[in-house]
């Protein structure tokens, strides 16, 4: 009995020892006042998500630069021409544009001016046409197990970015139905594959025709049946860009931008061009999403692009990491449309600093 009520004697005591302690901590605790707690918070994370001044001096941040959309068309030719690339000369390209601070944005996130290009760099956005079967395919061995090939342009992407991370491997493939890409047993999974690796795909057309000499109601067919043919292909996807055949638009524009062919409706946010030059920052005020002008990538226009950019630094964009803030020289202020930017924060910075 007497062993029993000193055992009870021995956990009162204890209880009562971290009661004591609990009730210390409690009062430190509400000696520190809860809106100096917060003040804190906010200021930690005003560090992180905000670069200096200095920070946007060094890396010349300008958001209301320019932006190349490169346009491609045949990879893997013997040799190169205006429409076509050696496997070579494409992956000289990529070594090109990441020793010159570039790194790859996706369409869609460069429409809706979602630009997380790592700070210092300029994105650069890659565009396929016509879905050819150099764009992607498979290697299919005897017991009928497949890979993507590594000379194709998704193999040499997902490779280049491997050995690049900073770079990424993003771009969007503009397809018609010739079937998509080649290889007919395989569209549909190559079309979902290309969505499962973070590619995009865009309107073509079916058939690739000249869109001007069309009736208003075969534009209308030819953009809601590729349309349609990718959405059933990948449950879910939505293709809301396209890019216009030989660079030329149906008669009324409108029905570039949207229609309704046998019940099914399509609405492209973004109409890409065949020529000739850098697009605009979406940031700007002249930003025009439904004319976004393209550059050929062919070896004499890319290098003529390139020197462009080098020898005037002060007309290409250059990011500052943070998709949530537009960092600008200061006398570039002028050139924002701010009902764009929504709830995104401008950082200006000052050369003379």
């Amino acid at each position: 009995m007497k062993y029993r009520k000193g055992k009870l004697m021995f956990f009162l005591v204890i209880f009562l020892l971290f009661f004591s302690v609990s009730c210390i901590v409690q009062e430190e605790q509400a000696d520190v006042p809860r809106e100096l707690e917060t003040v804190s918070k906010e200021q930690d994370l005003q560090e992180v998500v905000h670069a200096s001044e200095q920070e946007l001096a060094t890396w010349q941040a300008n958001e209301a630069g320019k932006v190349m959309i490169l346009m491609y068309h045949v990879i893997g030719s013997s040799k190169e021409s205006t429409w076509a690339q050696t496997t070579a000369n494409f992956r000289r390209d990529l070594q090109m544009l990441y020793e010159q601070g570039y790194a790859l944005l996706s369409l869609q996130n460069f429409l809706d001016n979602n630009i997380d290009t790592p700070a210092g760099r300029t994105p650069v956005i890659l565009t396929f046409d016509d879905s050819y079967s150099g764009h992607f395919r498979y290697l299919v061995v005897a017991d009928g197990t497949k890979k993507i090939d590594p000379e194709c342009a998704v193999g040499v992407l997902l490779d280049f970015a491997k050995q690049h991370p900073l770079f990424g491997h993003t771009a969007t493939f503009f397809i018609n139905n010739n079937p998509p890409f080649g290889q007919k047993d395989f569209w549909q999974e190559k079309l979902q594959e290309l969505v499962a690796l973070g590619f995009e795909i865009g309107n073509h057309t079916l058939t690739h025709p000249k869109l001007g000499k069309l009736s208003s109601e075969e534009v209308q067919k030819e953009l809601a049946g590729l349309a349609k043919l990718v959405e059933e292909a990948v449950p879910g996807y939505k293709v809301d860009t396209f890019a216009l055949p030989y660079g030329l638009s149906p008669q009324n524009y409108e029905l570039a931008v949207a229609g309704v062919y046998e019940g099914f409706t399509y609405k492209h946010r973004a109409i890409l061009k065949v020529g000739a030059n850098p697009t605009l920052s979406p940031a700007v005020k002249d930003f025009d999403p439904l004319h976004l002008p393209r550059i050929r990538a062919s070896s004499l226009e890319i290098a003529f692009w390139l020197d462009y950019f080098q020898n005037n630094p002060e007309q290409r964009y250059i990011s500052d990491g943070n998709p949530q803030t537009i960092a600008i020289p200061v006398e570039k202020e002028v050139l924002l449309d701010k009902s764009k930017l929504r709830d995104k924060k401008i950082l200006l910075w000052n050369k003379d600093i």
